[in-house]
């Protein structure tokens, strides 16, 4: 994450040299292959996993959920809050979620180092977090922005705390539309802001008059209290501006890291373009997001910088063996990390038969749910007309309300 609050522009192609205090790692990642750690499970965000680390590039680690599929794989970087040291959860009373085959009340992290012959990572590896403000307690109630359907703010609780975040469910909806943020997110509102601000809200699952819902009626209900309105603290919009350059993951294939250019902004949003390449790639993102760096971040963290493509790369190839969208190196795959190649457009992540899929696992969890791991956000940015339909959630098999983006010529 970096800061582009104050930049000067060189030259007519947008090269920003920021005067800003731009974070970079201040020590190497010590992180080694099969070290065994603590850390969120990105499709279940209220979930604490045992992890191993299955590759390390640069400052960033690709992370292994032990006994499950490498397609499960994710990429996070080596100061991410979402890991933690081995006996982290049995220390914060939080429920560690053990290899497939083991209980959960069996399982025991000194037995299963010796059983896998590999070692913990050490403590002084993970970064250190301020806490939380007591003004956030679990349980309490607040409206938060569904972040896979924006348009909507709904009723949702703080499910959990780590440091100084906190995690935001959905009421009577299961954790994969969960996720954890700090006081200052846009994200979130207290407890009636949607009325003053003359916006629908979305009321819990199951709930008995969704469209006459009633904060004071369902706190009692529920027994609950809302987060105080002084709890929050929202940031100041990003500093970011059209043309500036940055180095960013690629989502489509996380393994990768390109040279790329902000092309439009909204105040907690940039959407971002990779040079060379074509426009229909270009993605909205979060301005927070560590998946963004600044010019030079890869240099100083010895990751590889993925260049734009020469004209000559963007040229289909019909050669045997050899991706042929336009671009791709055959690097990656669609299906996730389990796959460190493609040889044709059915695997490729860039290919025009994959370009509007997002790509569909079964939950590692077991039963018929189904689980987004590539969000695809190549959406122009538009006027918005949000109209609440239902539709059934490929994870629940229940109805979830859903936006629908219309286009004004």
């Amino acid at each position: 994450v970096f800061c582009f609050c104050v930049c000067v522009c060189v030259g007519g192609g947008g090269v920003c040299a920021c005067l800003q205090y731009q974070l970079f790692p201040s020590s190497r990642n010590g992180f080694k292959v099969g070290m065994r750690l603590e850390g969120i499970d990105p499709l279940h965000p209220s979930m604490f996993c045992v992890l191993s680390v299955a590759e390390v590039i640069g400052y960033r680690l690709r992370l292994h959920i032990d006994g499950y599929s490498e397609c499960y794989n994710f990429w996070v970087n080596a100061d991410s809050p979402d890991i933690k040291p081995a006996g982290w959860c049995e220390s914060t009373g939080h429920k560690l979620h053990p290899p497939k085959g083991y209980k959960m009340n069996e399982f025991n992290w000194e037995k299963y180092l010796e059983a896998c012959n590999a070692q913990a990572a050490p403590k002084n590896l993970f970064k250190s977090q301020n806490s939380v403000s007591a003004r956030f307690q679990v349980g309490m109630k607040l409206e938060a922005v569904d972040r896979k359907n924006p348009c909507l703010v709904c009723v949702a609780s703080v499910a959990d705390i780590v440091d100084n975040r906190f995690l935001v469910h959905f009421d009577n909806w299961d954790d994969t539309y969960d996720y954890w943020c700090d006081a200052s997110s846009p994200h979130i509102h207290p407890v009636g802001w949607c009325q003053d601000h003359g916006r629908p809200l979305t009321a819990p699952q199951g709930h008995p008059n969704p469209e006459h819902f009633v904060w004071d009626e369902y706190l009692e209900d529920s027994g609950s209290s809302a987060v105080s309105s002084q709890a929050f603290c929202m940031r100041a919009p990003h500093g970011f501006q059209i043309n500036m350059k940055l180095e960013a993951v690629d989502r489509r294939n996380p393994m990768l890291v390109r040279v790329a250019t902000v092309v439009d902004t909204e105040d907690y949003r940039v959407k971002v373009h990779f040079d060379g390449w074509h426009s229909k790639f270009d993605f909205w993102v979060d301005s927070d997001l560590p998946e963004l760096h600044p010019v030079g971040w890869c240099g100083r963290t010895s990751h590889p910088l993925e260049p734009p493509p020469r004209p000559s790369d963007l040229k289909s190839s019909v050669t045997q063996g050899v991706c042929p969208t336009p671009g791709c190196r055959g690097v990656g795959h669609i299906k996730g990390a389990k796959y460190t190649g493609h040889h044709s457009a059915f695997g490729c992540p860039y290919s025009d038969i994959n370009m509007k899929k997002e790509a569909v696992l079964p939950d590692r969890l077991g039963g018929e749910k189904q689980i987004t791991f590539v969000p695809v956000h190549f959406v122009q940015k538009t006027k918005r007309l949000c109209v609440i339909l239902q539709f059934k959630n490929p994870i629940t098999s229940t109805p979830r309300l859903k936006n629908v983006e219309v286009r004004f010529h």
